[in-house]
């Protein structure tokens, strides 16, 4: 008798043996068919899943559904070819600010600028410093004698 309960138990799919501790058969059975209407209920429209390009058009025969692709494929492609014809040079790009003409590579380019850009600050702010002060302007007679304090 209790090799036959072994076999019949071997039997039986792993997801329905009954064990110890475990939920009775009919209740998972029941809570998997409550899952399954749940995800039927969710599950997108036949519309969404062709806009999603998941499903074919069925307003399409089946036989002019791959000549469909292929020729929105070819039109994709000869769109694609005459804007890349269209495409101003990069010599205009850069005439036009929108490529910064620089001989260093892409990774180091965002560097190169902030390293331009701290190089004239401190350029600036060097002739600031070292700039005459309005009385020697005076004296050089390259200022008038009434001079205004900005002070």
């Amino acid at each position: 008798m209790v090799t036959f309960i072994c076999l019949v138990l071997f039997a039986v799919p792993q997801n329905l043996r009954l064990k110890l501790g475990q939920q009775p058969v009919a209740e998972q059975m029941r809570k998997s068919n409550e899952d399954l209407d749940r995800f039927l209920k969710e599950r997108p429209d036949a519309q969404e899943l062709v806009q999603k390009n998941i499903l074919k058009d069925p307003k399409i025969a089946p036989a002019l559904q791959h000549q469909a692709e292929e020729l929105k494929r070819a039109q994709l492609e000869t769109s694609l070819a005459h804007k890349i014809e269209k495409r101003p040079p990069v010599s205009e790009l850069i005439d036009h600010n929108i490529l910064r003409d620089s001989h260093v590579a892409p990774a180091l380019q965002r560097q190169e600028a902030e390293l331009k850009r701290s190089q004239l600050e401190d350029m600036l702010n060097t002739k600031i410093h070292d700039r005459p002060k309005p009385d020697e302007l005076v004296e050089k007679h390259i200022l008038g004698n009434k001079v205004k304090s900005f002070k």
